[in-house]
């Protein structure tokens, strides 16, 4: 079973970032800060607001290094998983950090790629680097081609490159399986879950990369 994501209240964020209520809010309007990542949870002192930490950290950190070089506008395209660019013709993929030298064994293509290619270099290319076979990694790249529409929605959306039992007349052997979809995700007692991504860095990293090359 995965780990469950830690939470962080929300006055501790605004303790370690320094950022004010209004800014945290103000982003929040914006779409810098998903709405998703504000959670309600019961307290014994009432409700609070909580929130993934490792993920609003990370947000927090990247806004507050970009913005002087940005408008805030600006940075919701760069950072924001729910708005994903409608064309992208980048050139050379490997060229992109998530994605990187260990893309080359997975292109089937030559010239622009789109952004949910990309996206789905990107996974493969993280999938080597856990340890993967590219024929692996093959199969989640394709995969992760096929969630185009899901892409513009993915938070608390995951993609899993994993193995299953398989028995034939008498022979087991172990089928790859890749898979994309939200929290809880459910499988077979006989899969064994050997990477797993959560597409809403993957998304933010590419689009960090890409430095606005695609607009929206």
């Amino acid at each position: 079973m995965e780990p469950q994501e830690e939470l962080i209240p929300k006055k501790e964020v605004l303790r370690l970032t320094g950022i004010s209520y209004g800014q945290l809010y103000r982003w929040k309007r914006l779409g810098l800060i998903p709405e998703a990542w504000f959670i309600r949870r019961s307290t014994f002192t009432g409700q609070e607001t909580f929130f993934p930490k490792e993920k609003i950290l990370k947000r927090i950190q990247d806004i507050l290094r970009l913005k002087d070089e940005h408008p805030l506008e600006e940075l919701v395209r760069l950072l924001s998983p729910e708005v994903v660019p409608a064309e992208v013709a980048y050139p050379d993929p490997l060229a992109l950090s998530p994605i990187g030298p260990e893309g080359e064994a997975l292109l089937w293509k030559s010239g622009g790629h789109s952004f949910t290619e990309l996206v789905a270099l990107a996974c493969g290319a993280e999938a080597i680097r856990r340890g993967a076979h590219p024929a692996e990694a093959r199969l989640l790249v394709r995969v992760v081609c096929q969630a185009e529409e899901a892409l513009r929605a993915p938070t608390g959306l995951f993609a899993l490159l994993g193995e299953k039992n398989v028995e034939r007349e008498g022979f087991l052997f172990k089928a790859p399986l890749a898979l994309v979809g939200r929290e809880p995700l459910i499988l077979d007692p006989e899969c064994r879950v050997k990477v797993r991504l959560d597409l809403e860095r993957v998304v933010e990293g590419v689009k960090l990369a890409l430095g606005g090359e695609g607009r929206g």
